[in-house]
């Protein structure tokens, strides 16, 4: 099943912000009022892919992640580029 799919046999998901634990940077921008379930393409492989509402909440609100930034990877190729660089560090001869 296509995520597309997927997405058409669930219920909405909204989830609100807490505003307080944004890191909005150095903008005026209040940010949302809610998180909803987002698609996106993964820049390592290509396959569709959800980034959930409980998963932006996490990465925002208890991670402290850059409020702009969004995912660009899926958990698999987030895994290989994690190790990409651990190697790519581990061979210029930095502490990990």
């Amino acid at each position: 099943m296509d995520i597309a799919h997927s997405l058409q046999n669930r219920k909405e998901t909204r989830l609100p912000v807490d505003r307080s634990k944004l890191n909005l940077g150095n903008s005026y921008d209040p940010g949302p009022e809610y998180y909803y379930d987002q698609t996106f393409t993964c820049k390592g492989c290509g396959k569709a892919e959800l980034w959930t509402a409980a998963q932006q909440k996490w990465w925002y609100e208890d991670v402290g992640g850059y409020f702009f930034a969004t995912a660009i990877r899926c958990r698999s190729c987030r895994a290989k580029e994690r190790e990409r660089r651990e190697n790519a560090r581990r061979m210029a001869g930095h502490q990990i």
